[in-house]
């Protein structure tokens, strides 16, 4: 099973090996979502809540 890095914390997280990119896992140490940003190797991000909440808001008004 590939790993990846957690950008939070280093600790080392499974990805499936069907996952693409944009998928999202989650760190089982800190619990911090990440997305898949690359698969070879397996680059992590970590997924800003904030982007989401600006989307959000945009489409409300």
């Amino acid at each position: 099973m590939p790993t990846g890095t957690c950008p939070e914390c280093d600790a080392d997280v499974h990805v499936d090996t069907d996952a693409d990119k944009g998928d999202a896992v989650a760190c089982e140490e800190c619990g911090t979502e990440l997305e898949i940003v690359g698969l070879d190797p397996v680059e992590l991000d970590i997924v800003e809540d904030d982007e989401l909440d600006d989307d959000d808001d945009e489409e409300e008004f």
